[in-house]
């Protein structure tokens, strides 16, 4: 594989410039099987994605306004499940919901002969301003409930409430964490600037949290999910500033000569790594929190850059040219020897951990001259890819339960925010207008 530089990419801009809401209440019952969670593994050659079917959620007085929120919960919930990648989102077109709700109620043998696997009930009543949602799920051919539990919501927590339940769905059947309440920070353009923006993470309710400056670049977040780090141009620099994600002035961390870039903050959330030129060559750096000098980690005549800590903070994987082309390597995250990770190729970049520890998504340049993502898997450095023939993909960041992941790709002609499973089974653009960079997948709700 060949690999070369692209305009605009992390490794790329750092060779060029060294040149020159409120979550509802619920009450819930502990329904775990004793088998424990019904889907096994959720990803390699021999998952297949569950069969749900998910009926509008049901009114207790149709002639009402409650209809309103059931549709918008409804709507969210079936995109929110598709976009886990676990479960095939049965088409309402394709079933009658007539049964009840609660499990005596329930015709299953008429649900396992539409192909379902599971089913999900759920009625709502009250009013649009303050409402509740029953939930019941089952497993078809078993009978058995999975989940029982009420939310409460008003009209403006509707997706609040859809996303909620859908996690709780997915740890129902999985016994996994769902991520539908987390958030995804991207680089998008507006107006011929670039600014950071925060969505939810099937891509909707985005917001633009930078405002100052006309290039701003590379957020990644804070452990506590509270704030964002991100590289700007504001006073003509490249420095590294930290906004917090509810608003308000950006607060300027590192603002020395040349590069301040890649900032990442190590998982107990009193480090932050990143690449400073202040003495000539692009070398990655350890702040305090306020943006003072603690170590400088590496001393090599390459580029090095984009350092990502491991979940535990005990290592950091990054970039070096040292050998001649961008790979990656792994060092202790205290400092000391760096060990190379990747041999093939020629342009390998923008390194990120997995939540689990045992897998790093990266970009890399094949031999046809696109961008793709590929998997290195620590514990044993085999590398496995994730796409190809699908345009220029790139930019990976883990979801926080590590099952997904999001990224930038081109396929559809312009540069859009997806995610997908590792395995590359399963890949779904979440925002269909603008241009987007840099995408970093935020920690669960704390």
């Amino acid at each position: 594989m060949t690999f070369a530089p692209p305009s605009l990419r992390v490794f790329g801009l750092v060779s060029v410039l060294c040149i020159g809401a409120a979550a509802p209440s619920f009450a819930q019952e502990d329904t775990a099987t004793e088998d424990g969670p019904l889907i096994g593994e959720v990803e390699g050659a021999s998952f297949k994605l569950f069969p749900l079917a998910v009926p509008d959620i049901r009114v207790a007085d149709k002639r009402s306004d409650e209809r309103r929120p059931a549709v918008g919960i409804t709507s969210v919930l079936r995109r929110d499940l598709a976009l886990t990648g676990v479960f095939e989102v049965l088409k309402p077109q394709s079933y009658l919901d007539t049964d009840g709700l609660a499990k005596g109620d329930v015709k299953f043998d008429d649900w396992l002969n539409i192909g379902a696997d599971g089913v999900l009930k759920a009625q709502l009543t009250g009013t649009p301003d303050k409402f509740t949602v029953q939930v019941y799920a089952y497993q078809v051919a078993s009978t058995d409930q999975v989940l029982s539990q009420s939310y409460a919501g008003t009209k403006d927590t509707i997706r609040d409430v859809a996303h909620r339940i859908a996690d709780d769905v997915v740890k129902a059947f999985t016994g996994l964490p769902g991520v539908a309440r987390t958030h995804i920070v991207a680089v998008k353009k507006v107006a011929g600037s670039k600014h950071v923006f925060i969505m939810d993470a099937d891509g909707e309710r985005q917001r633009q949290l930078t405002r100052a400056g006309t290039l701003n670049l590379l957020p990644s977040w804070a452990p506590d999910g509270r704030s964002v780090l991100f590289t700007s141009y504001r006073y003509d620099n490249p420095d590294l500033f930290e906004i917090s994600i509810a608003g308000g002035p950006a607060r300027r961390v590192s603002s020395r000569p040349g590069l301040n870039t890649g900032g990442r903050i190590s998982p107990d959330g009193q480090t932050i790594a990143l690449t400073l030129s202040k003495d000539g060559n692009s070398e990655i750096y350890l702040l305090d929190r306020q943006g003072g000098l603690k170590k400088r980690l590496t001393s090599s005549w390459g580029i090095d850059t984009s350092p990502y800590f491991s979940p535990d903070g005990s290592n950091i994987v990054f970039v070096s040219s040292r050998a001649g082309n961008p790979h990656l390597y792994r060092m202790p995250a205290a400092g000391g020897k760096a060990e190379r990770l990747t041999f093939q190729g020629k342009y390998n970049q923008t390194p990120a951990y997995s939540p689990k520890g045992n897998k790093i998504a990266f970009t890399a340049r094949d031999e046809f001259n696109r961008f793709d993502l590929f998997i290195y898997h620590v514990e044993d450095g085999k590398i496995t890819r994730v796409t190809q023939d699908q345009g220029n993909n790139e930019d990976p960041s883990f979801a926080p339960n590590g099952n997904l992941i999001t990224f930038i790709s081109d396929r559809t002609g312009s540069r859009q925010v997806w995610i997908g499973t590792l395995d590359g089974r399963f890949q779904e653009r979440i925002t269909t207008t603008g241009r987007y960079s840099s995408p970093n997948w935020g920690p669960f709700e704390k």
